[in-house]
């Protein structure tokens, strides 16, 4: 039996890039663009923003995500 899931929602991560000598070039960020409402939020940037973001974001949005891996 199959079941028809709608995406809500999307999270996007950028992890960014990082030279050899611990130089960023360019920082991590993150947004996320709820498709229904065709609303966003962020972005944000930088390393701790980003991992903060996204734990925010996957328990707030936690609905979109049912079902889908952790």
């Amino acid at each position: 039996m199959t079941t028809e899931q709608q995406v809500s929602g999307a999270l996007f991560v950028d992890c960014g890039k990082q030279l050899k000598n611990g130089t960023w070039v360019q920082p991590s960020r993150a947004r996320y663009e709820y498709l229904i409402c065709h609303t966003t939020e962020g972005p944000v940037v930088g390393a701790a923003a980003v991992a903060a973001f996204v734990q925010t974001i996957r328990t707030k949005h936690q609905h979109s995500s049912q079902g889908a891996a952790a």
